[in-house]
């Protein structure tokens, strides 16, 4: 089997390790455990946790720096990540605008390029700028920048479009509709109300017999992009309070008929008094999913907003909340669909930016530290198909001492190291304090 130049080990082997490392979540030592099970099969030793830990940052750091085709229709995804500590990651993705039409509006991992991944102390308004100039002198300047209105990306991409005008910007559609449901239910006392009960209600249920009705976990942090699943417990809920099907939970909680009755009306009898609500708030769900289903399909244009409402017709006439919010929906669509050029359709979500902070997020969970740290090379593997030959280029073009060098630039000492650090001065320190008796 074929290795790269001044390395023992395959490549097949290499493309195996990186593999499992990033879509199976597979942690470095447990990688190096499986080679060592298959000893004499895929090599006569295999590579320990650390060699598997190189080759990752080896490639990372490879596809971060190598060329990409200068293009005339790119379209920017632009976040910032942040977990424990001081350090932010600003990403940008980019596609170009003719893939999207081809494959769709929606697009998955293998369908970007990571253009920059940046690990930052602070992070402004200026900075966001200077890194989106970095990357369009490399690549080309963009026709569109999407983004979820964070304040310091946002203010970055006004700074970088005082220079670039014709750039389009827009609101990432998932963010701006979560954003119209916030400001709808937030304020509204009922809705903390069905909160506070929610969760009272899953507390009660998750140790318990009946443990299987209840109410999905709340997120609180991105509650409002995940209410579909917990309005859909609360209709499912409310009918099996209808009644009629008695007998089959009793079966199921282990109780008599009379029994079953007295109990879902003590766990869950509570959401009769908010039934109108349910349906309204349903409502709002339903027109904030057409409206994503729409431009995540078609993408977005001046007359997105025409076509989500023909989704809307055939209900019956709304009054009050309902037709409120369907109206500020529609408003806010158009005012995006406003920014894309007539008879020209742009993507209207950065959905496949999120989910990769998710995946990232993920493998993270099982690092000894939440803080970021050398694995955040790992981002741009999760966008690429690991060939062969681009792992040869990679591990041929990139040594351990240039990746030693970004990090220490980018991180400078990892938290473990920092700790070591201090706890080895503290023990001379003491023994210093303390010496031994002559």
């Amino acid at each position: 089997m074929a290795c790269a130049k001044g390395h023992v080990y395959p490549l097949l082997l290499v493309r195996l390790a990186l593999t499992w490392a990033c879509e199976a979540h597979t942690s470095y030592r447990g990688i190096a455990l499986i080679f060592a099970s298959l000893r004499g099969v895929v090599a006569a030793v295999g590579p320990c946790a650390e060699t598997i830990r190189l080759w990752l940052l080896r490639v990372g750091l490879f596809l971060l720096r190598r060329p990409l085709p200068r293009c005339l229709d790119w379209v920017f995804l632009v976040d910032l990540t942040i977990q424990l500590g001081t350090h932010k990651c600003l990403v940008i993705l980019g596609v170009p605008l003719s893939q999207l039409r081809r494959t769709g509006y929606s697009p998955d991992h293998h369908d970007v390029h990571v253009l920059s991944l940046h690990v930052l102390t602070r992070c402004n308004g200026t900075i966001v700028s200077g890194h989106l100039s970095t990357v369009s002198k490399r690549v080309g300047v963009p026709v569109q920048i999407v983004s979820d209105h964070g304040s310091d990306v946002l203010a970055g991409i006004r700074l970088f479009r005082q220079k670039n005008r014709h750039v389009v910007e827009t609101y990432d559609i998932t963010h701006g509709l979560a954003i119209l449901l916030k400001n709808q239910l937030e304020p509204d006392p009922c809705w903390t109300s069905f909160v506070k009960a929610c969760q009272s209600t899953r507390q009660q249920l998750q140790q318990a017999v009946g443990s299987f009705l209840q109410p999905p976990a709340w997120r609180s942090k991105a509650r409002f992009l995940n209410l579909e699943s917990h309005l859909g417990w609360a209709n499912d809920m409310l009918a099996l309070l209808c009644g009629g099907v008695e007998g089959t939970l009793a079966e199921q909680l282990g109780r008599s008929e009379a029994e079953t009755k007295q109990w879902l009306e003590e766990k869950l009898g509570w959401l009769r008094g908010y039934a109108g609500e349910v349906r309204v708030w349903s409502y709002f769900q339903r027109v904030v999913k057409d409206a994503e289903e729409e431009i995540k399909r078609a993408g977005l244009s001046r007359t997105s907003w025409r076509r989500i409402k023909r989704r809307l017709i055939g209900e019956s006439k709304l009054i009050g909340k309902e037709r409120a919010f369907r109206r500020q929906v529609l408003a806010f669509v158009q005012k995006e669909g406003a920014k894309v050029p007539v008879r020209q359709r742009y993507l209207g979500s950065t959905d496949v930016l999120e989910s990769l902070f998710g995946k990232y997020k993920d493998l993270a969970e099982h690092a000894p530290s939440r803080e970021i740290t050398a694995n955040v090379l790992m981002i741009p593997l999760l966008v690429t198909p690991l060939t062969p030959e681009l792992l040869r280029q990679a591990l041929e073009t990139v040594r351990g001492q240039d990746v030693e060098q970004w990090l220490e630039e980018h991180l400078g000492l990892p938290p473990q190291k920092k700790k070591r650090v201090v706890l080895t001065a503290a023990g001379r320190r003491n023994a210093k304090e303390d010496p031994e008796p002559a």
